[in-house]
C-alpha cells in the first residue's frame, strides 16, 4: 500500500527512489522534527559532547536507520536501543536520562498510593524504573567525563512521587536491586520480603543483610511512594 511504502521510506537509512510525490520532502521534515526532539532530549549528554558531538550523534543515528517508529515520543527511547547496541560510550548517561522521562510519563495513577503499614503486603510503584550501569553514571560531568568502573553493576531507580509528581532518584547496590525485583514478583510483606531475600542472596552475611534491607526499606519508604501498601 502506499502509505506503508511512505513509512518504509521515511524510515529508511538508504531509502531509495521516493515511492509518492513530495515523499522526499516529507521524509525531511520528519527527519528534521527528530533531530529536534532528539536535541532537547538529552541535555546532560548535550552539555558532555558539546554543539558538535550531539550533532555527530544524531548524524550517525539516523544514517544507521534511526528510529523505528513515526511515533515521535519514541525517537529519544530508540537512540538510546540503538546506542546501546553500537555500544556508544555514553549510551549509559542517555539511558540514565531517559528513566527520568519514562517514569515523568508512566500513564498509571498514583495519587492513592500509600505508606504501608504493618503486616500489609507490599508494593512497588509502577513509574518505578530501574538501570543498571557499570559506572557512576550521576557523576558524568564535563570535568569528570570517564568515572571509574564499579567491581559490580551499580542500581539506579527512579520513579514519580505521588501528589507532587515530582520524578525521584535513588542508587542501591545490586545485591539490594535483585532483592527490591521480589516484590515486582508476588504480593509479599516486608518480613517475607526479607526472608526470601535471605533465601536468594545465599553468598551474603546472613546477620549484616537483614539490617541492610531494612534500612533500606525504612529509607525507600520515606522517600514517598516507591514502597506503597499493595
Amino acid at each position: 500500500m502506499a502509505g506503508e511504502a511512505l513509512v518504509r521510506y521515511t524510515l529508511a537509512a538508504e531509502p531509495g527512489e521516493p515511492p509518492l510525490p513530495r515523499s522526499d520532502l516529507y521524509r525531511e521534515l520528519t527527519r528534521n522534527i527528530q533531530r529536534e526532539i532528539l536535541e532537547v532530549a538529552f541535555p546532560r549528554t548535550r552539555t558532555l559532547l558539546g554543539a558538535e558531538g550531539i550533532e555527530a550523534l544524531m548524524s550517525r543515528f539516523l544514517e544507521d536507520g534511526g528510529p523505528e517508529t513515526l511515533q515521535y515520543p519514541r525517537v529519544p527511547d530508540d537512540l538510546v536501543a540503538w546506542a546501546r547496541a553500537v555500544e556508544h560510550p555514553y549510551w549509559d548517561l542517555l539511558d540514565f536520562e531517559r528513566s527520568s522521562v519514562r517514569a515523568e510519563r508512566h500513564p498509571a495513577e498514583i495519587d492513592l498510593l500509600r505508606v504501608p503499614r504493618s503486616g500489609e503486603r507490599l508494593a512497588l510503584n509502577p513509574t518505578l524504573q530501574v538501570s543498571s550501569y557499570a559506572r557512576l553514571v550521576h557523576e558524568i560531568t564535563v570535568e569528570n567525563s570517564d568515572p571509574p568502573t564499579a567491581v559490580s553493576p551499580l542500581v539506579y531507580l527512579a520513579w514519580r512521587k505521588p501528589q507532587s509528581d515530582e520524578v525521584a532518584r535513588q542508587r542501591v547496590g545490586i545485591v539490594v536491586g535483585r532483592c527490591l525485583g521480589l516484590l515486582g514478583m508476588a504480593p509479599i510483606t516486608k518480613d517475607e520480603w526479607v526472608e526470601q531475600a535471605l533465601s536468594r542472596e545465599t553468598d551474603h552475611d546472613p546477620i549484616s543483610l537483614p539490617k541492610v534491607l531494612l534500612e533500606t526499606y525504612e529509607d525507600l519508604v520515606e522517600r514517598a511512594g516507591i514502597v506503597a501498601a499493595l
